[in-house]
């Protein structure tokens, strides 16, 4: 059988018309309007800065009173530390069910408290050690022991279910505070840059195995997540929110503060604030600021919403750094946030 040696420019020619085709199939199955070779711009808009005013000649916003949970020795009281030349032990943290009732993370005794929405007790469940943290996810509690501790555990039938270690890839991780009211076991990590990307960050973490894994941000409206990140080269200390859709970022905004007395701007220190809730319409936080003595002036309600508009920024009638505080906001059943504030006869628990 004789052989043939098909020129060269046919086979570029063929090669041509077959690619051409191809091209066609291409654009024909592409969608109205796009090319085959066209991508989304994931440039994520900058939105203007804001700068929240903390105005020390404005009172203290009032919320409502809704509850009052005596203090004292008896089990159905709130246990209060006598030391008043030491590190008091307060109650920790305040979480709402979804009936309405409250958890106190009584950490004076060692336990966590349940009281009823007109704040008569109900129970309470040992713990062995000082709670630190708790938060629902769903209608299911869970408890975290020990500030940048490693150990959580839910709550079951009215008992502490087996703790559970959290770990990321075979290191133990540091839960500094849980996100209450998401969809799944939300927290805050410290010392989390191998694992996470920065030292204070956001992860899942998985309720069989103790596993986490890195999150965006605090789940928000639909497949949105927002953060909020420290920009620690700046002075006063500020804060970028993020958006984030299908862990795309979408929108960045920069929030700064600046404290005044007398109409005339005073030096101002900031500190650390971590999301603690989401809200039906954004995020919630409570921020302290300083005079840039070292000394804390007040503590102010952060809520920023999801659509980027004006964030709310109120004064509360309590003072402290805000390792005192962070834990002391909740979203109730009701898209309302509670506030729990210690006094000398017990704990009080408002509402916004």
């Amino acid at each position: 059988m004789r052989s043939e040696t098909v020129p060269t420019g046919v086979v570029k020619a063929v090669m041509a018309a077959a690619l051409m085709s191809l091209a066609a199939v291409l654009v024909a199955c592409a969608p109205a309007g796009e090319s085959p070779e066209s991508t989304r711009d994931t440039t994520p808009a900058t939105l203007s800065p804001i700068t929240l005013v903390a105005d020390l000649d404005q009172p203290p916003v009032e919320w409502s009173e809704v509850a009052f949970l005596p203090g004292g020795d008896g089990p159905d009281r709130i246990g209060l530390d006598p030391c008043f030349h030491c590190e008091r032990v307060v109650p920790a943290a305040l979480a709402v069910a979804p009936d309405g009732s409250y958890w106190v993370a009584d950490s004076y005794k060692r336990r966590i408290a349940h009281f009823a929405e007109d704040g008569s007790f109900m129970q309470a469940i040992p713990t062995g050690r000082g709670p630190a943290d708790l938060a629902f996810v769903g209608d299911r509690l869970y408890v975290l022991f020990q500030e940048a501790g490693q150990t959580i555990a839910p709550v079951d039938s009215g008992a502490l279910v087996e703790p559970i270690a959290t770990t990321a890839a075979g290191h133990p991780m540091h839960v500094l505070a849980f996100v209450g009211n998401q969809d799944q076991v939300l927290a805050w990590f410290t010392e989390a840059e191998k694992t996470l990307g920065r030292f204070w960050a956001i992860g899942g973490i998985d309720p069989a195995t103790g596993e986490v894994n890195p999150a965006p941000g605090i789940h928000v409206l639909g497949d949105m997540e927002m953060d909020l990140v420290p920009l620690l080269a700046t002075r006063p200390l500020s804060y970028e929110v993020r958006w984030s859709e299908d862990r795309q970022l979408i929108r960045r905004q920069e929030i700064r503060f600046q404290l005044v007395r007398g109409s005339r701007a005073v030096r101002t220190t900031v500190g650390d604030t971590f999301i603690r809730a989401s809200t039906p319409t954004g995020i919630a936080t409570l921020v302290s600021i300083g005079n840039g003595q070292g000394l804390p002036v007040g503590i102010w309600y952060l809520e920023i919403p999801t659509d980027g508009g004006q964030p709310t920024f109120e004064r509360i009638p309590d003072e402290g750094f805000i390792g005192d505080a962070i834990r002391y906001i909740a979203l109730g059943p009701d898209g309302r946030i509670y506030w729990m504030r210690l006094q000398q006869d017990g704990l009080h628990i408002y509402r916004r």
